[in-house]
């Protein structure tokens, strides 16, 4: 089949009132040559449920966060005695990890820190004692430099002053800590404020330079712009949009499969 804008939200209208299940993952299973194709018309598969009329959170089956939500899970973790910092929240996997990847969203948060501040919390002391060694130091800079966050020593010792100590403490310098995380501490020396108009401009360089705009390329090879653009879009498929970019790439210029 040919797909085209019409056939695919036709598709969709069909399949969701027939109750099948059309998340992403299962839709990927049962009808991948749709989803390509959601996905090149439309710029995402969101894009397409939401132009068949669609609600995406109900398909998805993912609860909207708020922020009470993520406060109260917050308050009860610490209740538990469980470690509330970033790096070892994100790791875990459960529903805590997905309120803190929630709470980051500008729309609640911004941030993980703000979110704890609002729970009642001190970010600083989570921080700083918590039990480092090298490959938690090295994990904790790598997420941050993803994030987008600001990476030079001043920065990092107003934000997370003890995982800069712990940093220099096992390492010997904060550059040597930043090397063996594979940053470049010349790179990161000087403090860049990212703006949603600064993201857009970075977006569009890149376009202009035959660049793919997939979320793993990107990721990968600017993972200081992808942190600012899920933190300030909330998620990158519409720091893309914002930026004029539909597609994510060569690559999808590529006629999807019947």
């Amino acid at each position: 089949m040919i797909w085209n804008k019409q056939r695919i939200v036709a598709q969709l209208r069909k399949l969701h009132r027939a109750g099948r299940k059309i998340s992403y993952s299962n839709l990927a299973r049962s009808h991948p040559s749709l989803l390509s194709a959601a996905a090149y018309h439309f710029g995402s598969y969101r894009a397409a449920l939401e132009k068949a009329g669609i609600d995406y959170a109900q398909v998805s089956q993912r609860p909207r966060w708020n922020r009470q939500r993520i406060i109260a899970l917050i308050k009860q973790a610490r209740r538990d005695g469980q470690d509330l910092h970033w790096g070892a929240v994100i790791r875990r996997g459960d529903q805590l990890s997905r309120a803190a990847f929630a709470a980051i969203q500008p729309r609640l948060f911004g941030s993980w820190v703000r979110a704890l501040h609002a729970a009642g919390l001190d970010a600083d002391q989570i921080s700083l004692y918590r039990s480092w060694n090298r490959d938690l130091i090295v994990f904790e800079l790598r997420a941050r430099a993803q994030q987008g966050e600001a990476m030079n020593s001043g920065a990092l010792q107003q934000d997370d002053p003890g995982l800069h100590a712990a940093a220099i403490r096992h390492f010997g310098s904060y550059d040597q800590a930043l090397r063996a995380a594979r940053l470049d501490p010349a790179v990161h020396r000087q403090r860049r404020r990212w703006t949603r108009q600064l993201v857009i401009a970075e977006l569009k360089q890149a376009a202009r330079n035959g660049e793919h705009f997939s979320d793993t390329a990107v990721r990968g090879r600017h993972s200081a712009l992808y942190g600012a653009a899920i933190r300030l879009f909330g998620t990158f498929t519409a720091a893309r949009r914002a930026a004029g970019l539909k597609r994510i790439g060569p690559a999808a210029r590529k006629r999807p499969g019947p």
